[in-house]
């Protein structure tokens, strides 16, 4: 192998490395996944003549989740974010908010605190 197939063996096999940590993963696919969308702190305002104004919000994605993460949700504890960790990790992702209720310890009371923190209405049932 000559030096400059060596040179482009090393260039490509760190584009391809930088490629798998700065590229956005899961594509269309992780928009469908549950998240809470949790009010943050006030907005930033720039200086007068700024075109930009950032709002800080908090997104918490129960798939992905830590269970430190977790606890920013209404009436999830360290126990209970523990809980929807080792549920997920057993039986894995979550594809409805309404799974919640299949982990230990977590009620109808906890989900509809959670509909409440996203704006959402309560549902009558699961």
């Amino acid at each position: 192998m000559t030096k400059t197939e060596k040179l482009l063996l090393a260039v490509t096999a760190v584009f391809f490395v930088l490629a798998l940590f700065l590229l956005p993963r899961g594509g269309a696919a992780r928009e469908a996944e549950p998240a809470f969308t949790m009010p943050g702190p006030t907005p930033l305002a720039g200086r007068p003549g700024d075109e930009l104004i950032v709002t800080l919000e908090t997104k918490i994605d129960l798939n992905r989740a830590t269970a430190e993460e977790l606890t920013a949700l209404p009436g999830v504890g360290p126990v209970l974010a523990e809980a929807i960790v080792a549920y997920r990790d057993e039986h894995g992702p979550f594809s409805r908010v309404d799974e919640l209720l299949q982990v230990s310890g977590f009620g109808p009371g906890t989900l509809s605190a959670l509909r409440a923190a996203m704006g959402e209405a309560p549902e009558d049932g699961p």
